[in-house]
């Protein structure tokens, strides 16, 4: 008599391992597919700054009736920020302990820049009466960039006076790169928090 077959079949094994290892192979290609396409974007940069320990902070501080983010060419050689009527307010320099109350306020300004809520975005900013202030900044860091590949950052902030409205580049290149050109600078509008930092800078 053939022998009956169990009522119950017999279960199967869950390897969790190998369900953990490809869940881990998973998300390990969907990280090296985001860093792979990730866009430079300029606040996603300055907040890369802040958080690479930065070594020093370096620039100006200056009013200009209007801003200029062309990069020119003469001859070979490149230069850029050719803005109307610059006034130089003050400079600041992280290696210089003098400095130091500045340099940190130039921090603020940019941690508190990163809070902002987005307006719009334009091609070109406006003649005003008031003009704008414009921070030209230096970040170094001890680690390179994952972006331009040195480990400086130039960032330029430009702050119309009249509207409270930040403005800053839509994407970040190295400062003479001839894609700043096609590029649209972003508005945001600044807070009780930026105002009073960026009235103490350019007193």
């Amino acid at each position: 008599m053939a022998r009956r077959r169990s009522m119950y079949a017999r279960r199967r094994k869950i390897n969790y391992g190998r369900i953990l290892l490809l869940v881990l192979v998973l998300a390990a290609i969907v990280v090296l597919v985001s860093f792979l396409f990730r866009k430079n974007d300029y606040m996603a940069v300055i907040d890369e700054a802040l958080d690479s320990g930065t070594a020093e902070i370096t620039g100006t501080v200056s009013h200009v009736s209007d801003v200029d983010i062309t990069v020119y060419s003469n001859e070979g050689i490149r230069y850029a920020n050719q803005h109307e009527d610059i006034k130089k307010l003050d400079s600041f320099d992280g290696t210089i302990s003098n400095d130091s109350e500045k340099t940190e306020r130039v921090r603020m300004l940019f941690e508190s820049l990163l809070k902002l809520n987005q307006t719009s975005g334009t091609e070109d900013l406006p003649l005003t009466d008031d003009g704008y202030y414009w921070i030209d900044a230096d970040f170094s860091v001890g680690e390179k960039s994952l972006f331009g590949g040195n480990d400086v950052y130039n960032f330029d902030l430009y702050y119309d006076i009249e509207s409270k409205v930040v403005y800053v580049k839509e994407k970040y290149y190295s400062e003479f790169s001839k894609k700043n050109n096609k590029q649209k600078l972003i508005g945001y509008q600044a807070d009780d928090e930026f105002i009073k930092t960026i009235e103490e800078l350019t007193k």
